[in-house]
Order: C-alpha cells, then structure tokens, then sequence
C-alpha cells in the first residue's frame, strides 16, 4: 500500500497540531512486536531523531507506550501498550484522502 506522506502530515496536524504524530502512531501500531525504538523509527520513516522524539513523549505520557528499562545497550526501548487508539490510527489511515490539502 502506497501511503500518502503529506496527506498523512496535514491530517496530523489538524488532529494533534503535530505534523508527524500520526504517522509514528502508525509505524508504532504495525509494530510486529509491540517493540520500538526512536532510533529505529527515525530511520523507517526518513525523520531526524528530534521529530520523532516529540511525539514518543506524547505517546508515553498518554499511556500508549510504556518505556521500558535499559539493558546492556544504549537502546531505550518503548513498548505499545493495548489501545483503540492503534486501530483509530488506521482507521485515521483511511481518511487521507478527504483531508483538503490548504489546512
């Protein structure tokens, strides 16, 4: 599935006044282990470390993923805790499309 990154972003911005909250959201949510890293979604979705950052914190804050402790590693890894909110996501997903492009 080809995913429209700016409609992805515009839709961000108007639900979370954030551009790249959905689209972590997403990438989180797809997860195949629940398990991420900001380092590894910075480099899935081509984001400097700082965007990405951001909306982790959001995401921790409101109880959709759950830090876990450091390991051996210099890795922090975050964990995605069971939400609607993931398959909101998705649905969210769905509505590129609608989302007028001058917002």
């Amino acid at each position: 599935m080809t995913v429209d990154t700016e409609g992805l972003r515009t839709l961000s911005r108007a639900a979370f006044g954030q551009t790249y909250r959905l689209e972590i959201m997403l990438a989180v949510a797809e997860a195949e282990d629940g398990l991420v890293t900001l380092t590894d979604l910075a480099r899935a979705l081509e984001l400097s470390t700082s965007n990405v950052q951001v909306a982790l914190k959001s995401l921790v804050a409101t109880g959709l993923l759950s830090e876990l402790p450091k390991g051996d590693n210099r890795r922090r890894y975050l964990l995605r805790n069971p939400s609607p909110a993931w398959d909101w996501a998705r649905q969210m997903r769905t509505q590129v499309s609608i989302v007028p492009a001058d917002r």
